[in-house]
């Protein structure tokens, strides 16, 4: 029966010889049968408080680690969430999303493998998606990150799989899958009302040149909120980078000082705080003083508050994301005959204001 399938441990002696720990010897040093220590190991059906204790107490002198293929095969299920994102020494909103999930899973009963992969890597993340498929994780939660490309191929990788799935951060027409995402245009929007509402009205714009649709929202919020003020302005001062860097953030600083110094202007957005950092940097070399010369507002809050001066940003609601993603998630799995389908939840980022926005209005 799989109640008494026999769980195996292996453990290293010092002859370097290979040693099965089972449930049959378990029983005998604890003195009970071997469906009872089935029953103990499994969490299911009665097993008196003192047999319990003696079987734990083997156990545990024993080093024993249940199977969990056996359990898989007699529960139908292995409690184990998989979690492909990617990997950035730049941008550390995907270390952070890692570390909540698998809080937040573990707050519900459930472990994940958290697997990283190096954007661009269509090779290495699917290696990755077929050791999840291994380990026979009962659903999965995918952070691919901003490549477009790499969203796309991924989703002709998993679209016939028939265990559960959430996206996160990516938009709602990529393929069908649950998707938890950021509101990165309403975000963009409030950072520049911020600004506006202190007073400016020269306001640059610096983000990342693409497609994706991260970048395009966060662009269109600025651009929104900017219409009816000036548009004109908007059209000439929307500056754009090729990557999320420090360096291409203070390179194109340079460029626009350059570029605007007879009109300065009185503030820039930067849709990143990575881009924000190397702004502040060339505000500095210039010796321009933020923010009594000139304001900045970053956008994720992942390294704002370290800057000099702490800077004012949007901060990406990171637990927010994790936590409805991980209950979606777990919601198809326990729940897999409901209403939800295949939903798209929309969370928006809260300004944090720090010391690097100067209020006009009170000169």
């Amino acid at each position: 029966m799989l109640e008494n399938m026999e769980c195996e441990k292996i453990s290293y002696k010092k002859d370097e010889n290979v040693k099965k720990i089972t449930m049959k010897r378990i029983a005998e040093e604890a003195s009970v049968s071997v469906s009872c220590v089935a029953r103990c190991v499994n969490n299911s059906g009665y097993v008196a408080e003192e047999k319990r204790r003696r079987i734990s107490e083997v156990m545990d002198r024993l080093h024993y680690i249940p199977n969990q293929q056996a359990k898989c095969l007699r529960d139908g299920c292995s409690k184990l969430i998989g979690h492909i994102h990617v990997t950035s020494e730049e941008n550390i909103f995907f270390t952070k999303i890692a570390a909540t999930i698998e809080r937040e899973s573990f707050s519900r009963g459930y472990k994940t493998i958290s697997i990283a992969f190096e954007e661009g890597n269509m090779e290495m993340v699917e290696n990755q998606l077929r050791d999840l498929l291994a380990y026979r994780v009962d659903g999965i939660i995918l952070n691919p990150g901003i490549n477009g490309k790499i969203v796309k191929e991924l989703g002709e990788k998993v679209k016939g799989l028939t265990i559960p799935m959430v996206m996160i951060e990516r938009p709602a027409d990529v393929y069908e899958v649950e998707k938890v995402l950021v509101d990165n245009t309403e975000g963009s929007y409030i950072a520049t009302e911020k600004l506006l509402a202190a007073g400016h009205r020269k306001i640059v714009y610096l983000g990342r040149e693409s497609e994706e649709p991260v970048e395009q929202e966060r662009y269109h919020g600025y651009v929104q909120a900017m219409r009816g003020v000036d548009d004109t302005y908007v059209q000439r001062h929307s500056y754009f980078t090729q990557e999320y860097t420090v360096e291409h953030g203070f390179m194109k600083c340079m460029e626009i000082l350059e570029e605007m110094k007879g009109d300065m202007p009185t503030a820039i957005f930067a849709s990143s705080d990575i881009l924000a950092a190397g702004v502040l940097r060339a505000l500095y070399e210039r010796n321009i003083k933020v923010p009594e010369d000139i304001s900045v507002i970053g956008y994720d809050d992942t390294i704002a508050k370290f800057l000099s001066p702490p800077l004012s940003t949007m901060r990406l609601p990171v637990r927010e994301i994790a936590e409805a993603a991980v209950v979606a998630l777990i919601t198809k799995l326990e729940k897999p005959g409901g209403n939800s389908g295949n939903r798209t939840v929309k969370i928006g980022p809260v300004y944090v204001e720090r010391n690097s926005v100067r209020d006009l209005n009170r000169q």
